[in-house]
């Protein structure tokens, strides 16, 4: 019997060095296929362009900006997507008094401070006790060096600019898994919570030891959860 297919998505500031750790723990239960965003500042031209390399009929599972792609390819070819997973991640708008963060983040990376500046924020991305693992932010540095400002900038300007997609759960057939670390700065509980809440079924998990870089920080741990909802049969 052939393994069903799965889709990963990475965030803002990722390569799909984000999944490293995760990929080989689901390549028994899926084929596993990773994508990368090109520097495009429009997340339906985004999605548009991943729908074209994905396979007809797969499971999606975004993280962190991935979520904001996935939505807008749950709302273009929701015929496709058999089941959505959701890490640190959710359908939301940008929030109002964000824009001007990260406008001056814009300016930031454009004026050559991207890696320096993505690095600073190291303490609101990990679990505090993940920042004195060197081998883990090595890691995350070298994937933001790969990632590049020219990415950065026009993730950031399609992040701004997004609508919310909350509707577009409405109609998916299988359990939403919701996923986020016990420390996510950004993807608070009431988030979560209003997620999956926009679905038919849907399930939270909170990942201890993690902030919001989920798949580096707890990678077996989110490899568990995404066996389970991938083998499900709801």
């Amino acid at each position: 019997m052939p393994k069903p297919h799965l889709v990963l998505l990475p965030g803002l500031n990722n390569t799909r060095a984000v999944f490293d750790d995760l990929v080989p723990l689901l390549t028994e239960v899926a084929d596993i296929l990773v994508l990368e965003f090109p520097a495009v500042e429009n997340l339906d031209a985004i999605a548009r362009d991943m729908l074209q390399r994905c396979p007809p009929q797969f499971n999606l599972c975004a993280f962190s900006f991935g979520g904001y792609v996935a939505a807008a390819m749950l709302e273009q070819a929701p015929q496709r997507i058999e089941r959505l997973a959701l890490i640190g991640a959710g359908p939301g708008a940008d929030k109002p008094e964000r824009r001007g963060t990260r406008e001056g983040a814009i300016a930031r990376a454009l004026a050559g401070e991207y890696e320096a500046m993505v690095k600073a924020g190291s303490a609101s991305s990990f679990h505090p006790d993940n920042l004195s693992n060197a081998g883990l932010m090595a890691r995350r540095d070298a994937m933001v060096a790969d990632y590049g400002a020219a990415r950065y900038v026009a993730h950031s300007r399609a992040a701004m600019e997004r609508p919310a997609r909350y509707h577009v759960l409405a109609g998916l057939t299988k359990t939403l898994l919701v996923m986020a670390g016990e420390r996510d700065n950004l993807m608070p509980l009431a988030e979560m919570e209003r997620t999956a809440a926009a679905a038919p079924k849907a399930r939270i998990v909170v990942v201890p030891g993690a902030g919001h870089v989920v798949p580096m920080e707890q990678p077996a741990v989110a490899a568990a959860e995404l066996r389970q909802w991938i083998a499900a049969t709801d």
